[in-house]
């Protein structure tokens, strides 16, 4: 990460995306670190923590080398696109 945004999960907040939005008015925050290593960035505002995330799931999804991120990604992107329909 460049360290010059959010500090969202503490000095080690571990893999993943994190997005912070405190109240309507504030600013979202959000930062991202893929376990592959080859990703990692943050940001600040609403729209660049909205391309931030798109960044980082498209990452998730086609580029990173590791097989089990590319699969889970893929199920959330499926799980997005089909949702479960609720029994009545």
């Amino acid at each position: 990460m460049s360290g010059v945004g959010p500090s969202i999960g503490g000095p080690r907040p571990g893999f993943g995306l994190r997005v912070r939005l405190d109240h309507k008015r504030a600013l979202a925050s959000g930062d991202f670190n893929c376990r592959c290593g080859e990703l990692a960035e943050d940001a600040v505002g609403h729209d660049e923590v909205r391309q931030m995330a798109v960044r980082a799931e498209r990452h998730m999804r086609d580029e990173c080398p590791l097989e089990e991120v590319r699969a889970a990604a893929a199920m959330r992107d499926r799980r997005r696109k089909n949702p479960r329909k609720k029994r009545k």
